[in-house]
């Protein structure tokens, strides 16, 4: 199971040099998603006229690699638990921000990108700027992530969060979806948590890999390379309960719209250009890509926050807003095609932000 997806930019003499970081959904493997970054990747390199070198990273959530924590204790107090919600946060908060850094990476997991180095150390200087992406619950940890560092930017002085791709976000009220209505009858029975895993578990047993891997590409329609992943996902010791806490903790935690409207609007510091010269005030700080009729966003509340963008557009604010007309499924990783098509919106928005640098 990979722990990580790293694609330094191939472009060589560049202005600038951004990190794109992305965030899992749950569950939070990283696998799920090599072919949308690797078409995004390849993208971004063939663009022409770009100024700016484009680093892709995405790692794990926590708790869904076997080799990345000690075995789960039993559900109670002591001993190592599933990470939840706000725990995730924490984590992805602290990782962008060392990663952003430049420097002090692991060399084989994450080597330090080309660009210029502060000679009297001889480490990587700082990236310009750094793009938070992230799919359906990873949309509300970027978020998070930006509303905490805006809170106390003393905590990660050097991190230059600068905009949000948020990809079927389930930012608000997560629980009205279709989905999240189910898993709230759902976490009403007794000892869901832990029973629930442990009965998973035993119903995989007598099933391979290989035959768990043949099911779910024949029957789910999964390309071979998701399949492999979400067999191996389900075949390990804490993936599931992983899955499952994290869920739960998504219901309590995904509620309204919590943040202010100071979250959504452009700094003042990156209306200017990062070479010195002017640039627009009208790229968005956030782009956000919606499914039309997705199972964990519910219709309603999803109009009603694209309604409070728009009028806060008109007070000033920058974030664009699209629904799919296409039919694309929440779970767009899953298959290759849908990977390309989503990293090819994905391309137009840094398309965008690089036409707003030029201006």
């Amino acid at each position: 199971m990979i722990s990580s997806i790293w694609h330094p930019s191939g472009l060589r003499s560049p202005g600038r040099r951004a990190l794109i970081y992305f965030i899992c959904g749950n569950p939070g493997l990283v696998g799920y998603y090599a072919a949308f970054l690797g078409a995004l990747h390849g993208m971004l390199d063939a663009a022409a006229g770009s100024r700016t070198a484009y680093d892709i990273y995405g790692r794990n959530l926590l708790g869904f690699s076997d080799d990345e924590h000690e075995p789960f204790a039993a559900p109670g107090p002591g001993g190592p638990q599933p990470w939840d919600l706000d725990g995730q946060i924490e984590a992805m908060y602290d990782d962008v921000a060392a990663r952003s850094r430049g420097r002090d990476l692991d060399a084989a997991e994450c080597p330090p990108p080309p660009g210029p180095t502060d000679n009297a150390r001889g480490r990587r200087r700082p990236y310009d700027f750094v793009i938070l992406a992230g799919h359906s619950i990873g949309s509300y940890i970027a978020l998070e992530v930006f509303h905490r560092h805006a809170q106390t930017p003393s905590r990660a002085p050097e991190l230059r969060l600068r905009h949000g791709f948020l990809l079927f976000p389930t930012i608000v009220s997560i629980g009205l979806s279709p989905s999240g209505r189910r898993a709230q009858t759902l976490r009403g029975v007794p000892g869901l948590a832990s029973w629930a895993p442990r009965i998973a578990m035993l119903a995989l047993a007598p099933w391979t890999a290989g035959a768990l891997r043949w099911v779910i590409e024949r029957l789910m329609g999964f390309s071979a390379h998701a399949a492999a992943v979400t067999a191996e996902w389900l075949k390990s010791r804490d993936g599931i309960r992983q899955a499952l806490h994290l869920g739960l903790s998504e219901l309590d935690g995904v509620r309204e719209d919590v943040w202010g409207e100071e979250l959504w609007e452009v700094s003042r510091e990156y209306t200017e250009g990062l070479d010195g010269t002017a640039a627009s005030e009208m790229t968005p700080k956030f782009f956000l890509f919606y499914g039309k009729g997705d199972h964990w966003v519910a219709d309603h509340v999803r109009d009603e926050f694209i309604e409070r963008r728009r009028q806060h557009g008109e007070r000033g604010g920058a974030t664009s807003i699209a629904v799919d007309e296409g039919g694309l499924p929440h779970a767009f990783c899953t298959t290759e095609h849908n990977s390309w098509v989503v990293a090819k919106r994905v391309c137009h928005w840094v398309d965008e932000i690089e036409r707003g640098l030029k201006l």
